[in-house]
């Protein structure tokens, strides 16, 4: 390209391009506006849906702790027409009320559902509640290994907790404490308040020299 030695030349040669590619510049930014305003009410229209689905999950959360098994057909409902997070997150609800219930082949299902659309962090959960299930049919070892392939880097506070209750179960209070004091020891270096019910069943299998789970949890809260 030449160069333009003087300022007429630079505005005739500007004159010549505007008018040669105005139509598909100006066809371009109003594809691009248009895009960016479509994609914001896209946006809107999401986060409208995801507020709503969130809203039908805590009422139905709240029925479940109000009426218990009763209200598990109206949940199933929402699981069934909801096969991601918020059905996960509600299947693994239900699964626990399934346990205690003792309609264990049903908290099954429920807890697979969970494992399979929950993505990693339900599942992850679900495996938990799933060594819990298997412990509840007396399948100790089946519970074992499910809490073994379990990374307890992230969740070794809920996972050591669960191997405590299975193995206080079993009969076995040593490898009950030593699950408990490593839960413990979890929440005491990451600075995570010990909920009063694993420090009453630490306490409950405290040994010599150690110090109560009640009072680590003072330390944590000051």
């Amino acid at each position: 390209m030449d160069v333009l030695t003087d300022d007429h030349e630079r505005e005739e040669a500007v004159k010549k391009w505007w008018k040669e590619y105005w139509k598909p510049i100006t066809l371009g930014v109003v594809i691009a506006l248009g895009g960016l305003l479509g994609f914001r009410q896209y946006q809107s229209y999401q986060l409208s849906l995801l507020q709503d689905q969130a809203l039908k999950l805590y009422n139905i959360q709240k029925d479940l702790r109000h009426d218990g098994v009763n209200a598990i057909d109206k949940a199933n409902e929402f699981i069934t027409a909801n096969q991601d997070i918020y059905g996960s997150l509600l299947a693994l609800d239900v699964a626990s009320l399934q346990i205690n219930a003792g309609k264990y082949d049903d908290a099954i299902e429920s807890v697979n559902f969970a494992k399979k659309n929950g993505g990693n962090l339900v599942s992850t959960q679900a495996t938990i509640l799933e060594a819990r299930l298997y412990a509840q049919k007396k399948e100790i070892d089946k519970a074992i290994s499910l809490l073994d392939g379990v990374d307890k880097e992230v969740y070794g506070l809920e996972v050591y907790e669960t191997l405590g209750d299975i193995y206080l179960a079993k009969g076995d209070k040593d490898s009950a404490h030593d699950n408990y004091k490593k839960a413990i020891d979890i929440a005491y270096e990451k600075k995570i308040g010990i909920n009063p019910i694993l420090q009453m069943k630490f306490d409950n299998l405290i040994k010599e020299g150690e110090k109560p789970a009640f009072k680590l949890s003072q330390e944590i809260a000051q």
